[in-house]
């Protein structure tokens, strides 16, 4: 009987299979770690971006408790403008937080005095930052 060359050809078949086996299983590797890296990048965004947000809407409460003192009296942008904003950054869940800017603007309109308020919240954490700006309309009495 004659013998088939066949298997000789394929011999040595399953190192190559195995190289590439290797290769492909690095890059998927590769991929997902860089995706897992990516991701969490995004969360520490996306809890910055918070934590500003909740700095800004810290400063607009300030900012109202100014306007709008008990008991009631006349107040103005004035006595929001030239205050100076507190210090948050010792707050819990707002450490490497502050109010950036408090902005008050008013206009009477048929004797009705109207405010708006615009308050910036800005958080750090290393490298990363987020800031987050709030505007608040407010009618006066």
């Amino acid at each position: 009987m004659f013998h088939s060359k066949t298997p000789k050809r394929q011999h040595g078949a399953s190192l190559v299979m195995a190289v590439f086996m290797i290769v492909v299983f690095s890059v998927l590797a590769a991929v997902m770690a860089k995706m897992i890296s990516v991701s969490s990048e995004t969360i520490s965004y996306e809890v910055l971006g918070t934590r500003a947000y909740l700095a800004a809407d810290t400063g607009n409460q300030w900012a109202q408790q100014k306007l709008f003192p008990v008991p009631a009296s006349n107040t103005s942008c004035a006595d929001v403008n030239s205050a100076t904003v507190p210090n948050i950054n010792s707050a819990p869940g707002l450490i490497g937080c502050a109010i950036e800017s408090v902005q008050c603007q008013e206009f009477t309109e048929n004797g009705v005095t109207y405010f708006t308020l615009t308050t910036t919240g800005l958080c750090n954490a290393g490298n990363i930052s987020a800031n987050r700006t709030i505007e608040v309309n407010a009618r006066g009495q």
